[in-house]
This record gives structure tokens, C-alpha cells and sequence, in this order.
């Protein structure tokens, strides 16, 4: 770990963020507005593709990308995930509605689209499956981990099907993506946010490191028309976790 690359990677991304402030307010409309159009998805993902290089992402991608709308699931393995997915496909993930009172970072999200949901309430999932069908019905792509918690990148945990049900309402087509984070010990170990780690201490690290290798794979869209939410679950699974017996 370099201290003196991650202080440099760590100034640069600040300013970026400053940039990011200025975008949203002068690009993408209100805050509140969720109907982006094709131009301000853009301005987004290219903010974010910066974003990946400045803390030192080598990023590869293999597929293409499923027109909007679609349902996109992915494996968890950190909070990079998101700035990856999101630089790449034009999507809205979900989040807890705390990090919309978050600086700086909850104007971010909040401007990119961000689905706030009130994550642990009795009612968090039915308001995350009814906020998705609405981006679903308007044409725009939402995104999900249906692990929903993040691992160690060695392997796929089950996907849960629940949230399936906004792609099976709304006819929606299912956009599995597998994200790896390959490393000569198979995964790079300074990756996967687990234990309870501290996400400043966390970032920093990668930030130190000299590049971080990056996989994402879109694998073939699976239709939702007439499949039980568990058996679309298990498919998207399936097709992730091919991925990862393939590269091993």
C-alpha cells in the first residue's frame, strides 16, 4: 500500500466530487426528479467512469449491454460494485433512506436517480417493489443485489426472488451481471467489504493500491414472461455463477 498514491488519488477524487455538485445542479434537473433522459444517464456514467479511473480501476467488460428497460442483478462483493454497474449501464439502484441526509453523497445519489426505500420497515420491501415498477413502466433500467449482503468474491450466495416481482409486473426483461475482482490469489483480497470493515479505511486502501482488475460480465437476458419469481431468482443465479466456474 502507497500512502503518498492514495493522499494524490484522494485529492483528485475530492475535487471530482466538487465537479459532481456542480453537475448536478446545472445537468440533471431537480432533485427530486427520478425521468432522466439518455443524455443526463450519460453524463452520469461518464462521471462515474472517472470516478473509477481516478482511484485506480482497470475496468473490463464482456457482453452487451440489454436496452432499457431491464431488471439488472448482480453478485455483491463492495461498495464498488455500484460505481462499476453504474458506469456501464444506465441504471437506478435502490438504497436505505438515510444516505439521502448523507453530504454531498446523498445529493449525488439522489440527483442520479437513487431509489430511497425505508430498508428494515415491514413495509421496505413492498415500497422498493413498487417504486421499481414505476422506473420499470416509465423505461428505465433499475438495478439490484439480490444477495443482499456483500461476500468474499469467491462465490455466488443464493439470489432472493422477492424483489423479482417488479420485472415479473411489469414484463420486464432480467440483465444478470457478474462482477469479479481477479487477482493471482483469485481474488483480490483487498476488495470485498465484509466484517463490518470501515468504508473510509476501506476506500483508502484501494485507493493506496497500485491498480485493481475489474471483470463484468453481462450474461444473455432471461425474459420474464410466466416464471414463478424463485425460478427467475435461481436462473439470474445460475447465469452469474457460470461465470465464476468458468474463470476458475
Amino acid at each position: 500500500m502507497n500512502i503518498f498514491r492514495g493522499t494524490f488519488r484522494l485529492l483528485r477524487l475530492l475535487i471530482h466530487l466538487l465537479k459532481g455538485i456542480h453537475i448536478c445542479y446545472t445537468a440533471l434537473g431537480d432533485v427530486e426528479r427520478f425521468d432522466l433522459t439518455e443524455k443526463q444517464h450519460r453524463i452520469i456514467q461518464d462521471w462515474l467512469s472517472t470516478v473509477a479511473k481516478i482511484i485506480g480501476i482497470d475496468l473490463t467488460v464482456h457482453g452487451t449491454p440489454q436496452k432499457s428497460p431491464a431488471f439488472v442483478v448482480a453478485n455483491h462483493v463492495s461498495w464498488l460494485d455500484i460505481v462499476i454497474v453504474a458506469s456501464v449501464l444506465p441504471v437506478s439502484f435502490l438504497s436505505k433512506v438515510e444516505v439521502r441526509k448523507w453530504p454531498v453523497v446523498g445529493t449525488l445519489a439522489a440527483k442520479s436517480g437513487t431509489l430511497f426505500i425505508h430498508r428494515g420497515s415491514k413495509t421496505g420491501a413492498l415500497e422498493a417493489i413498487h417504486l421499481m415498477q414505476e422506473r420499470l413502466r416509465a423505461g428505465h433500467s433499475v438495478a439490484s443485489f439480490p444477495e443482499a449482503k456483500t461476500t468474499d468474491g469467491t462465490r455466488v450466495h443464493a439470489f432472493h426472488p422477492r424483489l423479482f416481482a417488479a420485472a415479473i409486473e411489469t414484463k420486464s426483461t432480467i440483465q444478470p451481471v457478474a462482477i469479479r475482482y481477479p487477482h493471482a490469489s483469485g481474488v483480490n483480497p483487498i476488495v470485498p467489504f465484509v466484517d463490518n470493515r470501515n468504508l473510509v479505511k476501506h476506500a483508502f486502501r484501494i485507493m493506496s493500491a497500485k491498480r485493481t482488475a475489474v471483470e463484468l460480465t453481462l450474461c444473455e437476458p432471461i425474459s420474464s414472461k410466466g416464471q414463478p419469481r424463485k425460478q427467475l431468482a435461481q436462473l439470474a443465479r445460475n447465469s452469474v455463477a457460470d461465470v465464476f466456474e468458468n474463470s476458475s
